[in-house]
């Protein structure tokens, strides 16, 4: 039995011993542009090394020494023998003696800012006596853009831009031990190709409003006769699903009274005159979503979404992911159309 013990406590010491550390360290550690900076390789194994640093510069060597030219925050990866398992990954934020910022999105003062996406502008102050800073920001030339940021005065402003432009400033403005200076980088912010919801309204008046994930741009007049033709044509009693016709006569077995439908994902959306509900393609599991009068409804496998129209705005969600078509999300407005009665998903970015 003592044999059998000490056999067991030389495996986990040599299990011990097998485990291999990927790790690294830097020094200084608020480096500034244009200072030589020491990276240490701290594994514990390997015989070869892969460095990338982030701006598409590498090295092999074990312990290298980089230069940064501009300030910002970069990715340092370190692999290991070229395994993918004997990585490891971590930031550095490079300074400059005058305050700069950064933007979270990459190559954005060359290629532009999308609309309607997120974009953080981050302050590098190079402080090493941790000196109180203050901060403002400001933006010129563009009213189009919306602050996701508490404050304009911390270290960093998030935002996104609701219309293209061609060049507009990001200006932050610091003040460091009583000393004030300001900075401001000219960016431009670009339209994107992107789904669109296409609407017919009771007096026949035609609208589209393009969707950006969680946003959507302003509904503009829908004038092109096709594409009206095709949102007149959009019906819910009938629809194709895996190559069978299915009616709402088809569907009376799910609910009597169900007047509309859509099928996707394997479940069915269904309008009543008390509501819009979601049940399995097998009838199972009903589930409410909306009570009240629904106008019409419309479920986009593309972007994962159900709109539906009520007597005031147009709804989103998306679409039920559950077993028993329980969900957690909450039903979102989309814009506030009266009276629409025709929905469409144009399939087509535009």
């Amino acid at each position: 039995m003592k044999n059998n013990w000490i056999l067991l406590l030389v495996c986990c010491a040599l299990i011990a011993c097998n485990k291999k550390t990927i790790n690294f360290s830097y020094s200084p550690t608020q480096p500034k542009a244009g200072q030589t900076i020491q990276f240490t390789n701290l594994s514990t194994a390997g015989e070869e090394w892969e460095w990338t640093f982030g701006d598409a510069s590498t090295s092999t060597g074990k312990n290298p020494t980089k230069v940064y030219r501009q300030s910002g925050t970069y990715t340092i990866t370190l692999k290991v023998d070229s395994k993918a398992n004997l990585t490891a990954t971590k930031s550095i934020t490079v300074y400059d003696t005058i305050p700069n910022f950064s933007c979270s999105i990459e190559n954005a003062s060359t290629t532009g800012i999308p609309i309607f996406t997120d974009v953080i502008f981050k302050a590098l102050v190079y402080n090493p006596y941790n000196y109180t800073v203050e901060y403002e920001w400001s933006i010129t030339g563009t009213d189009g853009y919306q602050v996701l940021s508490p404050t304009r005065s911390g270290a960093e402003l998030k935002l996104y831009f609701t219309k293209a432009v061609d060049k507009f400033g990001v200006k932050m403005k610091t003040k460091i031990n009583e000393e004030v200076r300001e900075i401001e980088n000219s960016f431009k912010v670009i339209d994107v190709k992107t789904n669109s919801v296409m609407m017919m309204t009771s007096d026949s008046s035609y609208w589209y409003q393009r969707v950006f994930g969680s946003r959507a741009e302003e509904k503009k007049s829908l004038t092109d006769s096709e594409l009206r033709g095709l949102v007149t044509q959009v019906q819910d009693t009938m629809q194709e699903y895996n190559g069978k016709l299915f009616t709402v006569d088809d569907l009376k077995s799910v609910e009597p009274e169900l007047q509309g439908f859509v099928i996707a994902a394997r479940k069915i959306y269904f309008r009543t005159k008390s509501g819009l509900f979601v049940a399995n393609i097998d009838g199972s599991f009903t589930e409410p979503i909306w009570s009240g009068q629904i106008l019409t409804e419309c479920a986009d496998a593309v972007n994962n979404r159900l709109y539906w129209a009520v007597k005031d705005s147009v709804m989103y969600m998306p679409l039920i992911g559950s077993e028993n078509n329980k969900f957690t999300t909450t039903p979102t407005m989309l814009n506030e159309t009266k009276n629409v009665v025709k929905l469409l998903i144009d399939k087509d970015k535009r």
